[in-house]
């Protein structure tokens, strides 16, 4: 079985399950703004909760249309995966990755919307006290990972594309 459905269902199912579960054991083992170290003052097991999207999007509207504001987008990039899925040849197996990583990340994300009303970090990089990153989960780490995937096999196809293209002397 050749073929980019290998990679791309299976890892946004495991993105989603291992995001949901991550979120849970925070929700129901620490209070709000808790902090746990996990590798000495690098890597810390937290519980925070946003209302916010990324850079603020949506900040300023109420709860009813920063729900309705995220479920489009949720649906709209959704949509969006699947076709550019659908798109790939069959052995794309990196940008069939890429864009499983990222569905994972947009449904579980999504989740947390209609459960919550908030997005629910519980991984923080930086020192106990608060400084560092920003807090995030792992749907974020996969939507960011899926995209660099993306580029890096977006770059390698267009620099192949061009190096055949070159005349050979």
């Amino acid at each position: 079985m050749n073929s980019k459905r290998t990679v791309f269902l299976p890892l946004a199912f495991a993105v989603l399950l291992l995001d949901q579960l991550g979120k849970l054991h925070a929700t129901d083992n620490l209070a709000v703004g808790a902090r746990v170290p996990l590798v000495t003052d690098v890597l810390s097991f937290t519980y925070s909760e946003s209302a916010a999207s990324a850079f603020g999007f949506f900040a300023q509207w109420s709860m009813a249309a920063q729900f309705i504001g995220f479920a489009l987008v949720s649906v709209a990039a959704t949509i969006m995966i699947i076709y550019f899925f659908g798109g790939l040849a069959p052995g794309e197996f990196g940008s069939a990755a890429g864009l499983g990583a990222i569905l994972g990340g947009v449904v579980s994300h999504a989740i947390d919307r209609l459960r919550t009303g908030a997005s629910i970090d519980f991984l923080h990089v930086g020192s106990q006290s608060g400084s560092g990153l920003p807090d995030f989960n792992l749907a974020d780490v996969a939507i960011v990972l899926g995209v660099a995937t993306l580029i890096v096999e977006l770059l390698a196809t267009e620099m192949a594309a061009r190096a055949n293209e070159r005349p050979r002397h």
